[in-house]
């Protein structure tokens, strides 16, 4: 196996390594470290069912439980899909977009994601990529006035802000039960490296603790732009077979909607349990 970095700030390729076969101990700890040092791990060329998917993804961790349960496959339950059309199919029904503005998944829980996977089934022609930005090189360059005020700096999160840039689609009474409010710091600590990132989701995030809600969204938005400069992205380009994951502590992503709406775009989904952020 041998792991190749695809900027100079986040993001690397893993090659050598066929997912559908037996992963020993070490390789997996090699495997979860790249993880943990570039934030976004690329295999490319994998062939994998829905239960070699998940298979791959459990390296990393335990699955976590997603919300919007309609996304979900009854006999991979772990596995979600995300689409450009609002049914599973050959590409018929409602064009639908989703996850096309900034964000790290699933915030407003108590202990969110550690990671999120996708594996491309169908892809347009050209367009449909997906951006990741490194959140903790974007807070190692913070100006140290700016960086005073994240340090000590909570965010309330809730599922969909009343100023987020798209609206999410509703959630089940159980599913709004499931994950209330919670609080965050916004200066997030990686539990594995020691080393800090920021923490912030506009689609979330309403207000900072302490601070009015037009200071807030002025200063979140300032955060969000900081970091998602371009030298702190890459951009993947996706072909069929590839697998993606990403840390979702340290990082925001979002899809790109700069192609054909007419062609179809179908990806597996799959996310890993994570930590309480500190």
């Amino acid at each position: 196996m041998e792991i190749h970095k695809l900027t100079n700030h986040i993001g690397a390729e893993v090659l050598g390594i066929d997912l559908t076969q037996p992963v020993d101990i070490n390789t997996r700890q090699a495997l979860n470290r790249a993880l943990s040092e570039n934030l976004v791990l690329v295999f490319r060329n994998q062939a994998l069912s829905r239960p070699q998917f998940r298979d791959a993804v459990l390296l990393f961790g335990k699955a976590k439980y997603q919300l919007l349960q309609q996304y979900l496959y009854e006999d991979t339950p772990e596995i979600g899909v995300v689409t450009n059309r609002d049914r599973d199919d050959a590409g018929d029904g409602k064009i639908l977009i989703r996850g096309h503005t900034w964000h790290t998944d699933h915030s407003n829980e108590e202990r969110p994601a550690k990671a999120t996977a996708l594996y491309g089934i169908a892809l347009p022609k050209e367009g449909g990529d997906t951006m990741f930005c490194n959140c903790q090189a974007a807070y190692d360059e913070l100006p140290k006035n700016m960086k005073n005020v994240v340090d000590s700096l909570k965010a309330i999160h809730t599922y969909n802000s009343r100023f987020a840039p798209r609206k999410l689609p509703k959630r089940t009474k159980a599913e709004e039960a499931r994950s209330p409010d919670v609080v965050h710091p916004v200066a997030r600590t990686h539990p594995e490296t020691g080393k800090k990132a920021i923490y912030v989701n506009p689609i979330r995030i309403e207000k900072f603790q302490g601070m009015e809600i037009k200071e807030s969204q002025a200063l979140l938005q300032k955060l969000v732009d900081f970091a998602s400069r371009k030298k702190f992205i890459y951009r993947h380009k996706w072909t069929v077979g590839d697998m993606v994951i990403w840390d979702n502590r340290q990082t925001m992503h979002q899809a790109t909607k700069d192609y054909d709406m007419s062609q179809f775009r179908k990806l597996y989904r799959m996310m890993v349990e994570g930590d309480r952020p500190y």
